[in-house]
């Protein structure tokens, strides 16, 4: 099988994540990469990527896991390991050749953030959907709960009790917007809306060629020129 990103909930306490490392190695998974996601109240999200010699079966893991007291939230591929900082790099090379190009923004996003899939589209596309529009509209990132995604994630994201839909410009006055769905028992984690902030600012960064200027847009309170401030707060 190769890779697969696993996420997982567990409880917040010494020993849960050696536990659930315990339920991994015993069906033949060796973890090579641990990601906690957040903290919220007494329980955490970890992501977690793991490699196979064979298919993982999720509904016998996820019995296995919860039986740890730990639960089970998705199976995902992972199509490519790497070091995070030689990923970034690499990332903002190809940006700087094509700061305009959709493609490039949806690997970005995918590979730096973990959120997937992703679909990139102009501000003018965003404007048919209600989400896109209100984000457009705030100048800022958007999550909502909704009977069903948009139209170009429809096929990826189901669930019976609807989806968490995420709509991000890519500036205040933005030119893209970075759309995301996902059933409504994975929501988006603080660890994921910060990091796309952070991908965000710096495309648009690269975008400008640098000029944009400290006296240009108000700091935030904690000194950062960054217009995803506060973007966990959506979480």
């Amino acid at each position: 099988m190769g890779f697969a990103r696993l996420r997982i909930e567990l409880p917040d306490h010494p020993g849960a994540l050696a536990a659930a490392s315990r339920v991994l190695a015993a069906q033949g998974l060796n973890v090579v990469e641990v990601s906690i996601h957040e903290v919220e109240g007494e329980r955490a999200v970890d992501e977690i990527v793991v490699h196979a010699d064979g298919p993982v079966s999720s509904v016998e893991l996820g019995r296995s896991l919860e039986a740890a007291g730990a639960d089970l939230l998705s199976v995902a591929p992972c199509d490519m390991l790497g070091d995070p900082i030689v990923t970034a790099l690499t990332w903002v090379s190809e940006t700087l050749e094509h700061p305009s190009r959709k493609s490039s923004l949806a690997t970005g996003v995918r590979l730096l953030t973990g959120i997937d899939p992703v679909h990139v589209c102009s501000a003018d596309e965003a404007k048919q959907w209600p989400i896109g529009a209100m984000a457009l509209r705030d100048g800022s990132p958007v999550v909502q709960r909704l009977d069903r995604a948009p139209e170009p994630l429809r096929g990826h994201a189901t669930g019976d009790s609807g989806v968490w839909v995420l709509a991000a410009p890519d500036a205040r006055d933005a030119s893209l917007v970075v759309l995301a769905a996902r059933p409504y028992t994975i929501r988006f984690t603080a660890t994921e809306l910060n990091r796309l902030a952070a991908v965000l600012d710096c495309r648009r960064w690269i975008a400008l060629g640098g000029r944009l200027r400290w006296h240009d847009e108000a700091p935030d309170s904690d000194g950062r020129m960054s217009w995803g401030h506060g973007l966990a707060s959506n979480a």
